[in-house]
């Protein structure tokens, strides 16, 4: 990918995943730090695990055929709402739950996202994970700014208790094809050059619209080079898993401003 391609922030708009990308590649994901609120069932922690086990794994397999895998994606997601629905995932606890200090923004990201608001660069988090945690962990750290819209999977409560998925089921393999939100496509009309944030190959079909331009930027998390080797094939440029934000601040500016 030759860098040196010049982007104009008049019309640049990024789209990003947000566990183990704008999260550390150790940080606990959105889904995973539920098994941490104190009153959760036991039995719930024990069937998540066993969940996590099996599916965890094939969503990994680069070798799996993606629409084969899609569908088991989307299997793994029903089933994990629907334990939490059998165990009475709390409305409270879950909002408690997103301070916890066990997702940890990447280093940079903060700055990154206030590069962004002061450029009026509009940031689309598209997430497999929950939005209410997202937010949460933005707003905890001050940078849930204006230009930054979540896509992700929303928790639909009644009396408190969860009842439902409010929209589709968000999966690391259906970013492609989601609904998007009138306001959104309002915001993205004038641009079309996108800079794409991922540390998976699934993440690399997020997409909007048509544009212009697309530079896509993976976070390679493993020291495997297989995995690297088809990271290749889809991102532009690839950082390791200790990379910070911080650099693509740099990038942007060198290539843009």
């Amino acid at each position: 990918m030759d860098t040196k391609i010049f982007l104009d922030l008049n019309k640049l708009y990024i789209i990003a995943d947000f566990d183990h990308t704008l999260t550390t590649k150790d940080s606990q994901n959105c889904w995973g730090i539920l098994s941490k609120i104190p009153n959760i069932s036991s039995k719930y922690i024990k069937e998540s695990k066993e969940n996590n086990d099996y599916y965890f794994p094939i969503e990994q397999d680069d070798k799996i055929n993606y629409q084969t895998k899609s569908k088991i994606m989307r299997n793994w997601y029903e089933s994990h709402v629907d334990l939490l629905v059998k165990y009475s995932l709390k409305e409270a606890e879950l909002n408690k739950i997103s301070k916890d200090n066990s997702i940890v923004l990447r280093e940079g990201v903060i700055e990154f996202l206030k590069f962004t608001n002061k450029y009026n660069i509009p940031v689309i988090i598209i997430s497999a994970g929950i939005s209410n945690i997202i937010e949460g962990t933005l707003k905890k750290h001050n940078c849930l700014f204006n230009n930054v819209y979540i896509l992700s999977n929303i928790f639909k409560f009644k009396n408190g208790k969860l009842k439902s998925l409010r929209n589709q089921i968000i999966h690391s393999l259906n970013k492609d094809k989601l609904e998007i939100p009138p306001k959104i496509k309002d915001i993205l009309k004038n641009k079309d050059e996108v800079i794409l944030l991922g540390d998976n190959i699934g993440d690399t079909l997020m997409s909007l619209k048509e544009n212009k331009k697309t530079l896509k930027i993976g976070f390679l998390n493993y020291d495997d080079n297989d995995k690297l080797n088809n990271f290749k094939k889809y991102f532009d440029i690839i950082y390791n898993k200790d990379e910070s934000f911080l650099k693509i601040i740099d990038l942007v500016k060198n290539i843009s401003i």
